[in-house]
């Protein structure tokens, strides 16, 4: 544990340009590709098997193993080499890749994938490691318990980061993770994401309230006309949920992000835009692509400038979650879940926008995209899809959760949280920030990161850090 300052950052890694694996060659998902925090939906698979009696209410993870170990093991060894590649793997099953390839062999074959379901279910059914009744009460308490909750659910590891500002007050790592761990964010990539959308709103380069239509003349007299970009990045504008798939994930990519735009808008809306929240969604990639065409910038290049850079991000590019660990230059990255990213990285993102925008006391973000991204867009509409995200009637704001919505319709609570477990929030209200950093299954965590939570709150308010 820690308290620094971690504004500065280290030295720029090199990453440079890398050549496409080979295992990219005519590398296309299929559409019905779902990562979720909850069972997917998914309309070519079979029923899932009964999960045992005991089982059936203990987790949304243990119904989510049943459907994907009734899937056959051809269908996801689409080049028929016997071993499953981390793109032939499931998303949910990702985080699974190494511990999962006993041999080392670069996939994972029939026995392996069995061993490694084996091994999911039981560490599923063993339930939380922290005992909410008895929370740790220090920050040493902290650092034991986050060790404690690493062993328990055998990960390979995790950070917690509190601070407030541009301080930090903790700072504890548990199992190999380091300040410099570069893992995907999946959800969690969506408020970074689309803070640099909001930043070319608040540059007057675009205008949220917009018809679509204005920036796609084509879709004059359709339903989807009078879309706007605040409804296609707060998840109203009608468009199906990610229970139902998320197609935005499952493009290419390398093909052009209007290519991207082009292939989601031919998807219906399947409800009246502004008429219900549908969490995860392919609405936020479009909102991109016309980012993208306002600003002319590819949206790599818009990201650096107006959040990456700024916040310091040295360590961090945007791409795929599946494709793009190596900060491959991609001209479609994925905004909902596309962010690769380390625990001091995201912690700088955190303070910038804890700050109102400021780094080092020098406004480097707009404070008025800030406003933008805390404004609750979605208050008062029902949700299609009940995700981990809206537990306790939280709504969203402009690409992240407003967890609590004061009453002139700012939030007074914002964050991101992500289907392998990394959760980022901002409490206003508490005038603090924290980040639980880690690359698993974020349903069977959630009951420790509640704990671990509302354990770092009370000691910032109870110690005044």
């Amino acid at each position: 544990m820690v308290a620094a300052n971690i504004a500065k950052p280290p030295p720029k890694r090199e990453q440079g340009k890398q050549a496409l694996p080979r295992r990219w060659a005519g590398y296309l998902l299929s559409a019905t590709v779902v990562m979720s925090a909850a069972p997917p939906v998914r309309a070519a698979a079979p029923p899932p098997p009964a999960a045992p009696a005991e089982n059936t209410a203990v987790s949304p993870s243990l119904r989510e193993l049943a459907v994907l170990r009734a899937r056959p093991f051809e269908r996801m060894d689409t080049d028929g080499n016997g071993e499953l590649s981390d793109v032939e793997l499931p998303l949910q099953l990702i985080s699974s890749f190494s511990r999962a390839d006993a041999n080392h062999s670069g996939g994972i074959d029939r026995t392996e994938l069995d061993a490694e379901f084996k091994r999911l279910e039981a560490r599923l059914t063993r339930g939380p490691a922290l005992d909410p009744d008895k929370p740790p009460r220090t920050w040493a308490e902290v650092d034991r318990a986050l060790d404690r909750l690493v062993a328990h659910h055998e990960l390979e590891g995790a950070a917690l980061l509190v601070g407030r500002g541009e301080k930090i007050i903790f700072e504890g790592y548990a199992g190999s993770y380091n300040a410099d761990s570069l893992v995907n964010m999946a959800s969690a990539s969506k408020w970074p994401g689309g803070a640099a959308i909001a930043a070319a709103v608040a540059e007057g380069k675009l205008d949220p309230d917009a018809p679509l239509s204005s920036w796609r003349p084509g879709l004059i007299g359709t339903p989807k006309a009078n879309l706007t970009l605040t409804q296609l990045m707060s998840f109203t504008a009608g468009a199906a949920a990610i229970g139902d798939g998320t197609p935005d994930i499952a493009l290419d990519p390398r093909i052009d992000i209007q290519e991207a735009a082009d292939r989601l808008l031919q998807f219906d809306l399947v409800a009246p835009p502004g008429t219900e929240f549908a969490y995860g969604g392919w609405t936020q990639q479009v909102g991109a692509a016309w980012a993208v065409a306002a600003t002319g910038e590819p949206f790599v290049k818009l990201w650096n400038r107006t959040v990456g850079g700024p916040a310091r991000m040295t360590s961090s590019h945007f791409g795929h979650p599946q494709k793009s660990r190596d900060g491959l230059d991609l001209p479609n990255p994925n905004l909902q879940s596309g962010l690769w990213t380390t625990p001091r990285d995201y912690a700088r993102f955190l303070m910038m926008m804890s700050t109102g925008g400021k780094v080092g006391g020098k406004q480097v973000y707009p404070a008025a995209a800030i406003k933008l991204i805390e404004t609750d867009h979605a208050a008062g509409l029902p949700h299609r899809w009940r995700s981990a995200g809206a537990e306790a009637g939280r709504s969203y704001g402009f690409a992240a959760w407003c967890e609590t919505t004061r009453p002139d319709g700012s939030c007074a609570a914002v964050s991101s949280g992500g289907a392998w477990g990394t959760l980022p929030w901002i409490d206003r209200e508490k005038d603090l920030w924290g980040l639980f950093f880690v690359f698993d299954r974020g349903p069977r965590l959630r009951e420790d990161l509640s704990v671990l939570r509302k354990a770092a709150e009370a000691i910032v308010v109870n110690k005044g850090d």
